[in-house]
């Protein structure tokens, strides 16, 4: 006898930060980490080809190499807490991917409308980790303000988000300055 199945919807609408969302055509690149840097970061390009780097507080857009995929086979860089909490990124010298065209998912700070422009934490002193992704851009709020984010002029938040929530994202290509 059959056993019915009514748990479809159980994980719909769920994703990993970092993770791929489509398996439509990507355009996914590999290389080797400079830095630690987490999954769904935003990196730059390293000085020598096929290697990757964390953002800085001078990273422009056109320097922006694209978004860091989850590897399900990186081993957590920390060990277990109570309860269980991971580290997980690219250790320096890992070999990494980085997305530069398709869609995936990933954590908004802020939060994010329809059809939001995606920007990047390239300043700490905001608050967030370097790379991060934020549905708003942020400054300092000082009469010269101090940008803590660029945005990416190729990249576009799907869906709403709530800050702090997984949203889709969706990357048009190599992004430029």
């Amino acid at each position: 006898m059959a056993i019915a199945q009514d748990t479809f919807g159980t994980y719909r609408e769920n994703g990993f930060h970092g993770q791929v969302s489509t398996i439509d055509v990507a355009d996914i690149v590999s290389g080797s980490m400079l830095s630690e840097v987490g999954f769904a970061r935003a990196v730059v390009r390293g000085s020598e080809d096929r290697t990757f780097g964390a953002v800085t507080g001078t990273t422009t857009a056109g320097d922006v190499a694209g978004i860091t995929v989850r590897s399900l086979a990186t081993e957590s860089t920390s060990v277990p807490t109570n309860p269980p909490a991971y580290e997980f990124g690219y250790g320096v010298g890992d070999h990494a991917s980085v997305l530069r065209r398709g869609r995936m998912y990933a954590v908004c700070i802020g939060g994010a409308s329809t059809g939001g422009s995606v920007h990047v934490v390239i300043n700490t002193a905001g608050g967030e980790e370097l790379g991060q992704l934020r549905g708003v851009a942020t400054d300092s709020g000082e009469a010269t303000p101090v940008p803590y984010t660029i945005e990416l002029n190729q990249a576009k938040w799907l869906y709403d988000v709530a800050d702090g929530e997984i949203g889709e994202i969706q990357l048009d290509g190599i992004l430029s300055a």
